[in-house]
């Protein structure tokens, strides 16, 4: 300590300023640092949380069990992809229209109870069922139909149910 006194009365003024200075300055970076650092550390705790998850996992495994999980889901989406693709395939030979039409086959006939019922399937495949009321008799006939017509002649009220099926079919109606 007495060193340092003596050290001290031979310094000038402006020395000793320049030292007290530095010291405050040294302070000052000091307390900085400390603030600097105390951030730091706040920010890391967060990261670590963040990069640890919900599930306890680190951002690598996320990683990789997202990846997974992505995976896993494709190979979902393509084997419904083939599965609707064969569905898409079966269902053009479903029965999806069809269309009744009524009338009087006869003159001596009312209240329209004859009729031709046309179903058909996406490719206009399918049948025709006529029904002829008539005073005396009930007659009931079915006839095919290939792509839209069929090898036995049609009346123009069998035709008409096959028109309205295909137009159901295409949405037309």
């Amino acid at each position: 300590m007495w060193d340092f006194l003596s050290w001290l009365k031979e310094l000038s003024i402006y020395s000793f300023l320049a030292v007290v200075v530095l010291f405050l300055f040294c302070l000052v970076l000091l307390v900085l640092f400390l603030k600097e650092r105390g951030q730091t550390r706040r920010l890391l705790g967060h990261l670590r949380s963040l990069l640890r998850g919900a599930e306890g996992l680190n951002l690598e495994e996320a990683l990789g069990k997202l990846g997974k999980d992505v995976q896993k889901v494709a190979e979902e989406n393509s084997e419904l992809n083939n599965r609707l693709s064969i569905l898409e395939h079966r269902s053009q030979r479903f029965l999806q229209g069809a269309a009744l039409e009524r009338y009087n086959a006869f003159p001596d006939t009312s209240g329209e109870l004859s009729f031709s019922l046309a179903v058909l399937d996406a490719q206009s495949n399918g049948w025709v069922i006529t029904g002829l009321y008539g005073r005396e008799s009930y007659r009931v006939y079915a006839k095919p139909i290939k792509k839209g017509v069929s090898t036995y002649p049609l009346s123009e009220e069998e035709k008409r149910a096959i028109e309205k099926a295909e137009d159901y079919i295409l949405g037309r109606s």
